[in-house]
């Protein structure tokens, strides 16, 4: 592993004054799709270079229409992991668009190591304590972000695990041993957010479908939060009590899957600082097609936002 530069942009601070009784910290993480800058670099995938459409004009849009997508429904949010970013520009532009009037003061991009290269990056509306980047091999960096919360520090790592396209079964069964060892590290609650390219209702509970050889999953999930533990976290979405409309945050030839979402850690759950309060995954309208699933980005229609769903985890905390 290595720790690699991360590119923190940071504006002026706001002062501000927190009332007594509960405090709650919101949590989301969306896959925004493909969200490549305005430049043509000649690395962009296919269907997204200036040639294809996707010029200027086009990204502009998209920036305004997102910007307003978020500021809408999940300005209440204190932070928005974003995967398959393309470069900081990306994260500047949604700011100026609107969100900076709906208090997005602060953003950082994982940098990718090679021009083209998608990234996780982060939005906030607090000021991170820390932010740091961690990579294992070649797969994507991690970012890992700290922010005080009433008191206590929460650890937030934004990933987003090597697709099923690539083959990457192996590389995701490293990646979630390093998020393991990274979350278990952690002095207070850790939470991942991001796209896990793994839906954990499948393979015995564990984090990703792992090749025949391994027989232990390098990170267990649950939605019992008794059964929590060192290695086994609580994925809201996994509640069997947990009412929502949606079948899934992404949809491949119409089977549905949830690769996006958080996991907290045991601290969650322990009765002291910060606890696990809500998950959301209601989607508006506005982000699905006329059958339910997401409506993806279309460079020739100049229209959409992405082939995911954001989810959102919500903190509360009873000190100010």
């Amino acid at each position: 592993m290595r720790l690699l530069f991360l590119s923190l942009f940071l504006s002026a601070l706001l002062s501000c004054h927190q009332p007594a009784g509960k405090s709650y910290f919101t949590i989301t993480t969306y896959n925004a799709y493909a969200f490549f800058d305005a430049y043509d670099d000649g690395t962009e995938f296919d269907g997204f270079s200036h040639h294809d459409g996707y010029d200027g004009e086009a990204y502009y849009t998209r920036i305004r229409e997102t910007a307003v997508l978020l500021g809408k429904y999940y300005s209440s949010s204190d932070v928005i992991i974003l995967e398959e970013v393309e470069s900081i520009a990306v994260l500047e532009d949604l700011l100026e668009a609107g969100l900076k009037e709906k208090g997005f003061l602060y953003y950082g991009l994982a940098e990718p190591r090679e021009k083209g290269n998608l990234a996780v990056g982060f939005i906030s509306r607090k000021e991170p304590l820390s932010a740091e980047i961690h990579a294992v091999d070649d797969s994507r960096p991690f970012l890992e972000l700290a922010f005080s919360f009433s008191g206590e520090i929460i650890h937030i790592f934004g990933v987003h695990f090597t697709s099923h396209v690539d083959g990457g079964e192996e590389k995701r069964y490293q990646e979630a041993l390093f998020l393991r060892e990274l979350m278990d590290g952690c002095d207070g609650l850790a939470v991942a957010a991001g796209d896990f390219n793994a839906d954990p209702r499948q393979g015995e509970l564990c984090i990703s479908v792992f090749p025949d050889n391994y027989t232990t999953a390098a990170i267990h999930v649950t939605g019992d939060p008794s059964q929590m533990g060192d290695g086994i976290y609580y994925s809201p979405l996994l509640d069997p009590d947990l009412e929502t409309g949606e079948k899934g945050t992404y949809c491949y030839e119409n089977e549905w899957y949830l690769y996006d979402g958080l996991l907290l850690s045991s601290e969650a759950w322990d009765g002291e600082g910060a606890e696990y309060d809500s998950v959301s995954l209601a989607v508006p309208v506005i982000m699905k097609d006329k059958t339910g699933k997401p409506l993806k980005y279309d460079v020739s229609l100049g229209y959409g936002y992405s082939d995911h769903f954001p989810v959102s985890v919500t903190l509360c905390s009873d000190g100010q």
